[in-house]
């Protein structure tokens, strides 16, 4: 059986600054196994600038993913490789938050990171694993995936989620409705980025 590692989680709210961590406990993972580069590695992101709408999410999550990668390998890191299960998951809290206007890792019920990882089949009591959870909400151009994940890069705890070298996959959700009670009528967007590694056997 695999040691006990803590995982990290962490909120950031691009629109002012401000942060909220947590911890959570996961297994330790020791497997390494090769990965590809999924988004653009060694040319221009694009769509980094785009405001999200329920039209381009497609386009929001791949050009995230991009930047995030872009990230990654500039640091020596593999690039993450999406995984449905963790975008199903991420883009169920981000809806959550959105709509139950709310920003934390844990939501309605007290259901965790690791609660919504469990229902989507990511990870179980059969396997070893660790994960994270980045959290970020901004209006207008704070809203962009350039701005959140520069946002995300610009504090410790999220910056070391997105290059930990044992994360292989990811999911990103996006909800394109800010926080009704925080936005002030503003245009934005909610994101949740979850990561993973799975040891089998």
């Amino acid at each position: 059986m695999a040691p006990l590692r803590l995982g990290r989680v962490a909120a950031l709210m691009a629109v002012c600054c401000a942060v909220f961590s947590a911890s959570a406990s996961a297994l330790s993972a020791h497997g390494r196994q090769r990965s590809y580069a999924y988004g653009a590695t060694h040319h221009a992101c694009l769509n980094t600038g785009l405001m999200p709408t329920s039209s381009n999410l497609r386009l929001i999550r791949v050009a995230t993913l991009c930047l995030i990668n872009r990230e990654r390998i500039r640091r020596g890191e593999r690039p993450l490789r999406p995984n449905g299960r963790l975008r199903r998951a991420a883009q169920a809290h981000s809806r959550s938050m959105a709509f139950g206007d709310y920003f934390q890792h844990v939501g309605p019920g007290g259901v965790t990171p690791a609660a919504r990882l469990r229902a989507v089949g990511y990870i179980s009591s059969h396997v070893g694993f660790e994960v994270g959870e980045n959290i970020a909400w901004g209006t207008l151009w704070l809203a962009t995936p350039r701005a959140i994940v520069a946002s995300w890069m610009a504090s410790p705890g999220h910056r070391a989620n997105i290059l930990d070298p044992h994360y292989r996959e990811t999911g990103i959700g996006v909800s394109p409705h800010p926080l009704s009670s925080r936005a002030h009528g503003q245009a934005g967007a909610i994101y949740t980025q979850d990561f993973g590694v799975i040891t089998r056997g």
